[in-house]
């Protein structure tokens, strides 16, 4: 029997998708998440976001509410919304973590991305060390 090698310590084991449309704020997200040994895809338009989840498998979003395309609350409904019978299927389950990181959104826009099904919800500016202890808190 042959038995998979173990893991090491600097080995990928998740993956994360930022969609923002601020390059800044996903450059930032984009290395503190390397660093901590995530695998990283980014895009800056919210109309994009069906396309990756169809394509791979993501443990992580990291989601603003304002951008191109189709807003974050809308991609919240999407994403946690039962797929029916017939229609395409995502290799990103519904349960994925969704941490919404948003500067223009008021405290009851962040609460209605809570009800929509965000995990976290974390105003910008934002200190990375609040970004890092979010993901580290969500359990899937």
């Amino acid at each position: 029997m042959c038995l998979p090698a173990p893991l090491s310590s600097g080995d990928v084991r998740r993956t994360a998708l930022i969609v923002d449309d601020d390059r800044s704020i996903r450059f930032v997200l984009s290395a503190a998440l390397r660093k901590q040994g995530w695998a990283v895809e980014e895009v800056d338009d919210g109309s994009a976001v069906e396309e990756q989840l169809e394509r791979r498998r993501y443990d992580l979003l990291l989601l603003d509410l304002f951008m191109p395309g189709m807003n974050g609350f809308e991609v919240l409904r999407r994403i946690r919304r039962q797929r029916p019978a017939g229609v395409a299927s995502w290799k990103t389950p519904s349960t994925v973590g969704i941490i919404v990181l948003s500067a223009a959104a008021s405290g009851d826009g962040l609460d209605f991305a809570a009800r929509l099904g965000a995990d976290t919800c974390l105003r910008k500016p934002f200190e990375i060390d609040d970004v890092l202890a979010a993901v580290r808190g969500i359990r899937r």
